[in-house]
């Protein structure tokens, strides 16, 4: 699972659209080229002017074969204000240009979404931090910026022990970084937030995320990244290659990548200590550490369940609890995924019928799905992409076309995308997985998410639960076994306190987030969890997906954070949260 980065990841997730589409600039001599960052996708924007002083653009993204995007409109002010136009993308670049000319700071705004975007002329030097270093607690923290230059905090390490119970041997220093809150009086209770996965990173999930501006007007936001991701003694495995569309398209990790993802791992680390309840202890040791009492604990998607299981053992110190596309302890990875991947399917197949627009274009859109599919249980498909030759299996075209729906982009080119496989066309298919997987490459340290996943989920699936979740459904119970023959070869998995699995109780103020169409995290799996939060609120976003990012969602969590009690809170505006418009035929 994924955060939206991207939301989640997200993760981000939460920005794979948003990558897609990202910004140019412009500057007095705005001419030339500009280069830029969201996450970890390069950005290049190039400016030329015209005899008749006008502008015109162009946004690359390199990391996506340079993809080349036409500027619909720039306009450039001598004040030195620059905004460029990708009307078909609905998106707007603002911008600044630096007092030397050598700089383009400004705002992205997609779909009612806004990020913080520099751009930087090339070989220009990075701008002079404009935050001072400062000790929080016992914690010494030094100015940083994210990997894409984007956002600006303060930084730091902690060690803890990696063996948590002896309390002896090789230690881990835990990334930190810290965007200090707006205010001149900070509420003395941070947010922290949890990163998805397993094995994402929240210093890179979170720094752009809406709600986290929102939610730092007020109070601090600490992002700590679990041990085994980002910068904490990462279990990085590189278990496919990009270039290899079959790889990519048509093939499960490879088990011997996997045994030597563990074995590579275990040189540097003892993979049995990487599970979340490790994690949690960890957090609330770094808690005591910058001094706080009361922390405000934010996850999305793996997250939640790990900020659930931080409230189960650390309750005492949680002031609020905000989850997104939930997934507690009881959520076993990936037996729910077949049920929300039907559901996620028909309810856009719905969706479809219910749009003038789509419904024309796309009239028997539910029977070309399942056509397809029959046709795949028959005999996999055979096509090329990229000068090379693919076969595609129904459970690996299950597969990936479930990760495809978390991102509403990507969910609004889901009738194009099938009604041309229907047809016999599998390029729009297969471009837009291989893309998400150029988007998501490196983002999960897979090493750390096969430890957790291998210790916490997999040895709990029974036969009768499995048969019970899986019977009927598009992916039926193949990627179950994948996970549980690549646990196999992940090899002897940590231990789990009794209780990891039973249900968490609690009275803490907790507000939980579900998209209807999300195919990983449906609102099933939050309302067994809400039921047993007494203090809870359960919202239910009708077009919302894994990776729904919205302003309405945003000051949601901000405002619930704030006040302390999802009491009162107006959800009203999720009524008016849509995915982007259908992709048509003659688009």
């Amino acid at each position: 699972m994924k955060t939206r980065w991207g939301t989640c990841v997200l993760i981000a997730l939460l920005f794979a659209a948003t990558l897609l589409a990202a910004q140019g600039a412009s500057v007095r001599n705005v001419s030339g080229e500009w280069q830029g960052m969201v996450g970890r996708q390069h950005l290049v924007v190039k400016i030329e002017r015209a005899a008749d002083g006008s502008f015109t653009g162009t946004l690359t993204v390199p990391d996506q074969g340079n993809v080349t995007l036409p500027v619909d409109d720039v306009s450039f002010a001598p004040t030195g204000a620059l905004k460029l136009d990708l009307k078909r993308l609905g998106a707007v670049y603002e911008a600044q240009l630096s007092d030397d000319g050598s700089a383009l700071v400004g705002t992205w705004r997609q779909g009612g979404n806004s990020i913080a975007l520099t751009f930087r002329r090339p070989g220009a030097a990075t701008a002079q931090f404009t935050l001072k270093a400062r000790t929080l607690g016992s914690i010494p923290l030094e100015p940083c910026r994210t990997k894409d230059g984007n956002t600006e905090g303060l930084c730091g390490k902690y060690e803890v022990y990696e063996n948590r119970t002896s309390k002896s041997g090789r230690k881990i220093a835990l990334n930190i970084m810290v965007l200090p809150a707006l205010a001149a009086k900070p509420a003395p209770d941070p947010w922290f937030a949890l990163a998805g996965g397993p094995g994402q990173s929240a210093v890179e999930a979170y720094p752009l995320a809406g709600y986290t501006a929102k939610v730092r007007e007020l109070r601090d936001a600490v992002l700590v990244d679990q041990r085994g991701t980002g910068q904490s003694n990462p279990l990085q495995c590189k278990l496919q290659s990009l270039e290899d569309a079959q790889a990519v398209l048509g093939e499960p990790y490879s088990l011997e990548k996997i045994r030597e993802c563990r074995a590579e791992s275990d040189k540097k680390a003892d993979t049995t200590q990487y599970t979340t309840s490790i994690f949690a202890d960890d957090l609330d040791e770094v808690r005591q550490a910058m001094g706080f009492d009361k922390i405000n604990v934010f996850g999305g998607s793996y997250g939640t369940k790990a900020a659930l299981v931080y409230l189960r053992r650390h309750g005492d110190h949680v002031r609020t609890v905000a989850l997104e596309a939930v997934a507690s302890p009881q959520f076993l990875i990936p037996l729910p995924f077949a049920k929300g991947l039907q559901s996620s399917v028909d309810g856009v197949i719905a969706l479809c019928a219910a749009d003038a627009a789509c419904h024309k274009d796309y009239p028997d859109l539910g029977v070309e799905f399942k056509t397809v599919v029959e046709l795949l249980e028959k005999s996999p498909a055979r096509f090329e992409i990229r000068n090379q030759s693919v076969t595609l299996s129904r459970e690996m075209f299950a597969s990936k076309l479930r990760s495809l729906l978390y991102v509403p982009q990507f969910v609004s080119g889901f009738p194009f995308i099938i009604h041309s496989a229907h047809q016999g066309n599998w390029t729009p298919y297969a471009a837009t997985v291989m893309g998400l997987a150029s988007l998501m490459e490196g983002a999960v340290a897979r090493g750390a998410s096969f430890a957790a996943i291998c210790t916490e989920d997999v040895p709990a699936l029974t036969e009768s639960a499995i048969r019970r979740e899986t019977r009927g459904t598009y992916l039926g119970d193949s990627q179950v076994r994948r996970y549980q023959e690549c646990c196999k070869a992940w090899g002897p998995a940590g231990s789990l306190p009794r209780d990891f699995h039973s249900a968490i109780r609690s009275r803490v103020p907790t507000l939980l987030i579900s998209g209807a169409l999300d195919p990983a995290t449906p609102p099933e799996t939050a309302k067994p969890a809400a039921h047993d939060l007494a203090n809870s609120r359960l919202i239910i976003v009708k077009q919302g997906t894994h990776g729904t990012g919205s302003q309405c969602t945003d000051g949601l969590i901000a405002d619930f954070v704030k006040q302390g009690s999802a009491a009162g809170l107006d959800a009203s505006c999720t009524d008016q949260i849509h995915l982007p418009a259908f992709q048509t035929r003659a688009q």
